[in-house]
């Protein structure tokens, strides 16, 4: 008899431990602070499965969404966003990017130009060599003027003919000898002299 009865016994222990040890992993899956100095009550028996049941519903759910919070709005909506916009949507067509037109310029051969950063910044402290520095227009490198191409599209890396174009002695590279295009003068070797 006392058999029997220690094996009836034994399953309400290990359910009881069970539902014991599971209050602590479903705080932990869901988060939720732990609540002390509180009169506890006599756990329900549950399946192991539904265990949210256990845990109060203004635990277990958050009570304010972060799509709704009016101060993750205010800094979303401030974020400048330069992203290139490859389908519009009235047409389907590759859009560029307008900061790309308004503060680089590209010239013929494939190079881009662009004003120093700060160069309107503090000029107060800064000194007379620092200030002539800022005025000028600096290169961009090959990878970052391969990026400016495709956010400015085919329309706009096509030449632009201006009336007194500053940057007219810049669009062709004649000093290099991969680029140039018109024939070089041949000179010869030092110690010859050419047949006349």
């Amino acid at each position: 008899m006392s058999l029997h009865h220690r094996q009836s016994d034994k399953p309400k222990i290990t359910k009881l431990k069970m539902l014991r040890c599971l209050i602590p992993v479903a705080r932990l899956v869901l988060r939720a602070p732990i609540v002390k100095n509180v009169v506890q009550k006599p756990i329900p028996h549950v399946c192991a499965r539904s265990f949210t049941s256990i845990i109060p519903p203004t635990i277990a759910a958050p009570s304010s969404s972060l799509l709704t919070n009016p101060k993750l709005t205010q800094i979303s909506n401030n974020i400048i966003s330069r992203n290139l916009i490859k389908f519009s949507m009235r047409k389907g067509k590759r859009k560029s990017v307008k900061a790309v037109r308004l503060r680089f310029y590209r010239l013929a051969w494939g190079g881009w130009v662009r004003t120093m950063a700060g160069r309107q910044k503090k000029l107060w402290k800064k000194s007379p060599p620092r200030k002539r520095r800022l005025r000028q227009h600096v290169m961009c490198n090959a990878s970052q003027s391969y990026l400016l191409d495709k956010m400015a599209g085919p329309f706009w890396t096509k030449r632009r003919y201006y009336v007194d174009d500053p940057y007219e002695p810049y669009h062709e590279r004649e000093y290099h000898p991969l680029s140039s295009k018109k024939p070089q003068p041949f000179i010869p070797p030092s110690g010859t002299v050419p047949n006349c």
